[in-house]
């Protein structure tokens, strides 16, 4: 039986192949998620498909021996699955590859550090926000850390400059810079 419809099939006998997918089709799917297991199921019936269209393209050449089709359907269907891995592992590679050189360009795009334009805006902001926190700081201790951290002047030399004791300036300075960080905390 298996050899008359395997005849008709080599002469192109529709219903013939029809009835051969029906047969073997479910066992095929089943062979194929084997090896499949873990990717898209959909990839199993892809593999079946292009088996059996192969099959139907090829129907000229085949043997009228049962046997040999059924070795050679279970041949190709194992060598498709190994296809289908290899190019399946070659796209993860692909995409992971590209994927993290884009997040890397995005990344120095991004980056106050590597971008000039970033870093202008980012220290524009904070130099916004640190003039804002100096601008609320009493006056004689505004004075104190603008001469100390702007004008780079020594606690002795704001003394003398200021005529107020060593203490004083120093006295300033603390209360300046814990009232700063306090405002800047959330920065």
């Amino acid at each position: 039986m298996q050899a008359e419809l395997i005849t008709r099939i080599k002469t192109g006998d529709r219903e013939a192949f029809d009835a051969l997918c029906r047969e073997r089709y479910v066992s095929l799917i089943s062979y194929a998620r084997l090896f499949l297991s873990g990717v898209d199921p959909v990839w199993a019936e892809d593999v079946v498909q292009d088996v059996l269209f192969g099959l139907w393209q090829n129907r000229r050449t085949l043997r009228d021996d049962p046997q040999e089709l059924q070795s050679y359907l279970l041949r190709s269907v194992y060598n498709r699955c190994v296809n289908y891995l290899k190019r399946a592992k070659r796209i993860h590679m692909f995409n992971s590859h590209y994927e993290e050189r884009m997040l890397t360009l995005l990344g120095d795009c991004w980056s106050p550090d590597r971008n000039p334009v970033i870093s202008s805006v980012f220290n524009s902001d904070l130099r916004d926000i640190i003039s804002d926190a100096v601008a609320q700081l009493p006056p004689r201790c505004r004075e104190v850390f603008t001469l100390s951290y702007l004008d780079n002047l020594s606690n002795k030399e704001i003394s003398e400059r200021l005529g107020i004791s060593l203490s004083t300036v120093e006295n300033h300075m603390y209360i300046a810079l814990k009232r700063l960080r306090a405002s800047l905390a959330g920065v």
